[in-house]
């Protein structure tokens, strides 16, 4: 219930964060990002496809495809809260699941499995300095990470990052957080 409560106060917070806004902090954060060597070093990416109240993540897309990097997004399984990511080459290959949330069409041949995925950007609602974060409640990417030994990063603006995340021993850490100010590593 407590997590609950963060995540309704989250979901506020960036509804209030007017749009262009956002895209400034997203330009702040992905030129952050890009000079990364988790950005450099990886060849495949796993990334979703943004909700309206979060930071755009197409333009990330975009610019990952225009380096020739293969970007994977992913497919949840609700009865199982379960995930896998597929391969994403163009936005003809979505379809809306459910609550704004696009996802790939199930498509075995473009199936990625964890070990392919250099590195995945978790998104999120609130994030700590230590790499905890409030997701959407679901907990696919906890269960995804559990088994994923790849780099595991968050894109956040500075409103979204707090001195402490409410957490659960099954909870899996990030290893970074990357803002417009800062990278939390």
């Amino acid at each position: 219930m407590y997590k609950e409560t963060f995540r309704v106060l989250s979901k506020r917070l960036l509804r209030q964060i007017q749009k262009e806004q956002k895209k400034q902090y997203l330009i702040d954060i992905t030129t952050r990002l890009y000079e990364t060597q988790w950005w450099q070093d990886a060849n495949t990416i796993a990334i979703t496809i943004a909700r309206e109240i979060e930071l755009d993540t197409l333009p990330i897309i975009e610019y990952g495809w225009k380096q020739g990097k293969q970007m994977v997004i992913p497919k949840c399984y609700p009865d199982t809260h379960e995930m896998d990511f597929y391969t994403f080459t163009n936005q003809y290959e979505l379809e809306n699941v459910y609550l704004d949330l696009y996802e790939p069409k199930e498509d075995p041949t473009k199936f990625v499995k964890p070990s392919d995925i250099d590195l995945i950007i978790v998104p999120g609602l609130l994030y700590d300095q230590h790499g905890y974060r409030i997701g959407y409640g679901g907990g696919y990417y906890d269960r995804y990470l559990a088994n994923y030994k790849g780099t595991k990063i968050s894109l956040a603006m500075e409103q979204q990052i707090v001195k402490h995340v409410p957490h659960d021993d099954y909870d899996i850490p990030i290893d970074a957080v990357i803002s417009e100010k800062n990278i939390y590593a």
